[in-house]
Order: structure tokens, then C-alpha cells, then sequence
């Protein structure tokens, strides 16, 4: 009778777990429809419909055609493809270039080059952008005030040109092609390269023939990363390209937006659309380049790990490091701290000052700025961070299905840029009554920045959980420990310093965000690039450089404190640790 009661209470249990893990799944994988299918689905339902979702609109083709029949849709076509063509190439091959000298050569300065390239990739666009203008703005730029003490012409540089455009967005998207392809470029056996230079090729000959051919699906992954991300462009091409008459397709989706009155949403939802099917194609492209490929490299054998020796020539790479360093870092920087304390941009006679930081924390407009920012970054770091772990922590972990769906799902912000993210959720809460309370709150542009920084972030959590063997959340589940808690009391635990190491990651790139607030944010809230932005627009670019360089201040004092707080951490746990084996020596 016993055993009996027990069976069925075990069945109970089992069947009652079976139903709430099934009702957790269902509610997981329609919180990812409404999230981030349904809002999407909008582009759609724009492209074909004039007006807003709160307008009785009908149905119609005449937006459509118009976009696909206006010369500036050409225009645009064209200068995009440019830009992703020309830029990607240049930030590919810089790329490509710095992974092999810093992972295969004896160059020096190559341990340098992480540090960098990691500096690098979480400054803001617009940070890096706005340096350059201080730097090359044709009438007051700083360099070309310096090109005049030395007898050069007036407006020597030009920023604001395709020159200056294609150069920003090359150096800017290169930290991403570095980080792409140095694994591969450190996982590869040398000995190939050895095989080559016994059979009498040169170095330049066994780079091009052997190194980047084994390396073929890093170069190509990066090489589609950097077109969806030059295709989604924003901060550069619109203060930069649009002075230029360069126009590419998020600087016209904000055009028909923002400039045109009435709105038209469903040119702007055309381009969208276009966009999106151009990213699709070049991911088949991707995957038709490769098919049939093979490029193992790796095998069970070992494989020598010393470095290249490129005689003098290494000097020539070691250069190439500094410059890169130089216009890349060290001179937007120098440009921010310099044009921050300028009474007036440009005008370096009136001497150096404080006085635009002293204004910026007495305006309460202006250090409401500062105070909105702060909170903007800490809860969509955290929810980027939050849900980028769980979503990654599905497609790791399960199959079939919802591994399949989770990863789509996840996939979609990368093919959108933010404006458009911003303007298909605008749409999606404007069709479900239920949702139109969320428009023009600073929820909404909040739930978008999350979205829109989940790619990142997810980046960051594949890596920390690539790094914990399922042996671990099977010996939870062993021990009785139901999923929830194996997440939470195991997988969370052991991927702390990633998790919070990706939350500040995911709060600069919110920081930095500037397409989403153009769109969505309320009225009386304004973040710092949307309100670095309007500075610049209105001539004050030192009160611009000088907000900037405030989070800027404030992000390095949370690194330090965070790295003396991990290094302190770290002490503690060796200290108890050496203590424990101590006393256990004793007790033997």
C-alpha cells in the first residue's frame, strides 16, 4: 500500500512538473513572438499601409512604388553599397592584418593590440564621430588650425566628405573584424605555414595562399558582420554623410521620418524592407561561398605555437599599431578633452577652462541628462544582460525547435538598425489598444535599447557558458534541483563576472545609442548622445564634448573600482583557500 501511495504521489509530481515546465515554455516562446517576431512583422504591414496604426489607413501599393520609383531610393542604394563595400574591405583586411600580427608574429607592441581593440570597440560612434569633427571640421578643426601654422591652406582637411566618412567607418568597425578572426588566427596549425616556407614560398606568398584561405570562415563571418553593420550606420553618415550629400539608408529612413511632413512611414518601411532583404542576401552569400569547403586545421596532433619571425618588416607592422592607435584613440580623445574645456569650440585664444563642466552639473536640464543616462545604462544593461543569458542559455542547452526559433528570434535586431527597430515597436504597440499607453514613455525607449543590445550581449554569454560543462547542471538535476534553480544556483553563479562584465558593456552601448532616442524618446527626457547630438546641431559642441567626456569619467571610475573590487575578491577567496588546506594539514 505504501509503495503503492508513493508511485502516485511521484506520478503526481512528475505530471505536475510536466505541466508547468510545458506552461514555462509556451509562455518563454511567446514572449519571443511579441518581443521580437510581432514587431518586426510591422516592416511589413508599413510597407503596404499609409499612415499610422491609430489612422483608418487603408491598404495600399502607392508608398511602395514611390519609394522604388524615386531616384533618391537609387541614390541611396548606391551610396550604401559604397560604403559597405568599400568600408568592409578596409576593416576586413585591417582586421585580418592585425589578428595574424597579433596572433601568429613577433611584431612588437602585439600584445597591445586586444587591449586596444577592445578599448575601441565599446566607445560610442558617436564619441568617436564627434572627436573627428573637432578634429577635421573644415572651418575650426583642430588639425587643420595646426596645418595652418605650418603654412598649409585653410580647410586642408575635410571630414565631412566620402574621404572622411569611408576612414571613420573603416577604422570604427575594425575592432569588430580583429575579434572575429583572432581565434581562428591563434587556433590554426602553423605547421602549414612551416610546409610553405620549406617548399619555397615567401611570407607575403604563404599569408595569401595558405594563412587567410585555412581562416575562410572567419573572414567571411566577419566580412557579413561588418556589411549589416556598415548598412545600419547611423550616427557617422547623419553628421557627417548628410553635410557631404551622402545619404545611405538609415540617414533616409530618418529623413522620411523626421523631415517630411506629413511622416512617410511607408517609403521609410520600404527602405526597411530593402535593407533587410540585402542583410538575407548576404548571408546566403555567405553560406554558398563555404558550401562544400572544408578547412580543418585543427587536428589531434600538436602543432608548434611560436611566433613568426618577420625580420625587419616587423617594424613596418609595429607602426601600422600606432597609427591605427593614433587615429583611432589617441586623437578623438584629444580633440573630446581639449574641445570640452573650450569656451568656444575652435577659438583656442580664449584659453583653456572648467567652465563647461561647472555649467553642465548648474543646469538642471543638463544634469537631468547625466541622471537619465545613468539610469538608462544600469536597468538596460542588466535586462540586455538578463535576458542575452537566458536566450543563450536555450539555444546551448536545448534542441530542436526552440533552439531553432530562440537563435531567429535572437538573430533579428542584427539585421535592423536602430531606427528601424525603433520605428517597427512604435508601430506594434500603436496596433494593440492594450499597448498605446507605452507610446512616448521612456519604457518603451528602454525595452528598445534592451533589444537593440541583446546581439552583444549575447556574444559575451555564449562565451561564458561555452566555458561550463553540462556535467554540472546534470548533477543539479540529479540531486533533485528543478531548472529554474540549476540556472539560477549554478549557471548564474559560475558566470557572475561575465554577466556583470557584459552589463557594463551593454549599458556604454546604450549610452551611446543615439537612433533610438532620435525616435522614441519622450519629451522632457533626453539621453546624452541625443542631447550631445542637439548640441552639435545648435554650435556647442563643447558642452557636447565636455557631457561626453563626464560619462566618459564616470564609466573608467566603475572599471577601476569593479577591477579593485574583482582583485579583491579574488585575494580573499586564495587567502580562505590557503587557509583551508592549512588547517586540513594540521587535522591529518
Amino acid at each position: 500500500m505504501t509503495a503503492t501511495m508513493d508511485f502516485e504521489r511521484d506520478r503526481r509530481a512528475s505530471l505536475r512538473r510536466s505541466i508547468t515546465g510545458g506552461a514555462l515554455w509556451s509562455a518563454f516562446v511567446l514572449a519571443l513572438a511579441l518581443v521580437f517576431v510581432y514587431p518586426v512583422s510591422m516592416i511589413i504591414i508599413g510597407t503596404f499601409r499609409d499612415g499610422l496604426p491609430t489612422q483608418a489607413a487603408p491598404l495600399t501599393l502607392q508608398g511602395f512604388l514611390d519609394a522604388f520609383t524615386s531616384e533618391m531610393t537609387w541614390e541611396t542604394l548606391l551610396h550604401s553599397t559604397i560604403l559597405v563595400v568599400v568600408c568592409g574591405a578596409i576593416a576586413v583586411a585591417g582586421g585580418a592584418m592585425f589578428a595574424w600580427v597579433g596572433a601568429n608574429t613577433n611584431v612588437p607592441g602585439r600584445r597591445w593590440l586586444t587591449p586596444l581593440m577592445v578599448i575601441n570597440l565599446f566607445i560610442p560612434p558617436l564619441f568617436h564621430t564627434m572627436g573627428w569633427l573637432m578634429l577635421g571640421n573644415k572651418q575650426n578643426g583642430l588639425l587643420n588650425q595646426l596645418a595652418q601654422l605650418v603654412g598649409l591652406p585653410e580647410g586642408f582637411i575635410n571630414i565631412q566628405s566620402w574621404p572622411g566618412l569611408i576612414m571613420l567607418l573603416s577604422l570604427g568597425y575594425m575592432p569588430f573584424a580583429y575579434l572575429l578572426m583572432l581565434g581562428a588566427f591563434k587556433n590554426r596549425d602553423q605547421a602549414l605555414d612551416e610546409a610553405a616556407a620549406i617548399s619555397g614560398a615567401g611570407t607575403l606568398r604563404t599569408f595569401f595562399t595558405i594563412t587567410i584561405p585555412s581562416v575562410g570562415p572567419a573572414i567571411t563571418g566577419a566580412a557579413l558582420l561588418i556589411a549589416v553593420l556598415v548598412f545600419q550606420s547611423f550616427d557617422s553618415p547623419q553628421m557627417i554623410g548628410r553635410q557631404a550629400g551622402i545619404h545611405v539608408f538609415s540617414t533616409q529612413i530618418y529623413r522620411y521620418i523626421r523631415d517630411s511632413v506629413p511622416a512617410e512611414y511607408t517609403r521609410a518601411f520600404a527602405l526597411a524592407l530593402i535593407l533587410i532583404v540585402l542583410v538575407l542576401v548576404l548571408f546566403l552569400l555567405q553560406r554558398a561561398l563555404l558550401r562544400g569547403r572544408s578547412f580543418t586545421t585543427l587536428t589531434g596532433k600538436t602543432s608548434r605555437r611560436e611566433p613568426q619571425e618577420l625580420g625587419p618588416v616587423r617594424w613596418v607592422f609595429a607602426v601600422l599599431i600606432w597609427i591605427f592607435m593614433l587615429l583611432n584613440l589617441i586623437l578623438p580623445l584629444a580633440a573630446m578633452i581639449i574641445g570640452s574645456m573650450q569656451k568656444i569650440y575652435g577659438v583656442m585664444s580664449l584659453g583653456l577652462s572648467l567652465d563647461n563642466y561647472v555649467a553642465i552639473l548648474d543646469d538642471p536640464k543638463l544634469s537631468a541628462t547625466l541622471t537619465t543616462t545613468a539610469q538608462l545604462a544600469l536597468l538596460g544593461g542588466f535586462g540586455s544582460m538578463a535576458v542575452a543569458l537566458l536566450t543563450t542559455y536555450v539555444v546551448a542547452r536545448r534542441g530542436g525547435f526552440l533552439k531553432a526559433y530562440t537563435s531567429f528570434a535572437v538573430w533579428i535586431p542584427w539585421a535592423l538598425p536602430g531606427l528601424v527597430l525603433a520605428l517597427a515597436y512604435m508601430f506594434a504597440i500603436l496596433y494593440i489598444p492594450a499597448f498605446r499607453p507605452l507610446y512616448g514613455t521612456s519604457a518603451l525607449m528602454t525595452i528598445v535599447l534592451i533589444v537593440a543590445t541583446i546581439p552583444v550581449s549575447s556574444r559575451i554569454a555564449e562565451g561564458a557558458l561555452a566555458q561550463l560543462s553540462p556535467e554540472l547542471e546534470e548533477a543539479g538535476a540529479i540531486s533533485g534541483a528543478n531548472r529554474m534553480r540549476v540556472l539560477v544556483s549554478i549557471v548564474l553563479r559560475l558566470v557572475l563576472p561575465s554577466f556583470f562584465a557584459g552589463w557594463f558593456l551593454a549599458a556604454l552601448f546604450i549610452i551611446g545609442n543615439l537612433a533610438v532616442p532620435l525616435l522614441l524618446a519622450p519629451p522632457k527626457v533626453t539621453p546624452v548622445a541625443m542631447a550631445a547630438y542637439e548640441l552639435f546641431l545648435s554650435g556647442e559642441m563643447s558642452t557636447g564634448a565636455a557631457l561626453f567626456m563626464i560619462i566618459l569619467l564616470a564609466a573608467t571610475v566603475v572599471v577601476v573600482a569593479g577591477a579593485v573590487i574583482m582583485k579583491a575578491v579574488s585575494a580573499l577567496q586564495a587567502r580562505r583557500g590557503r587557509s583551508g588546506t592549512s588547517l586540513s594539514h594540521i587535522a591529518s
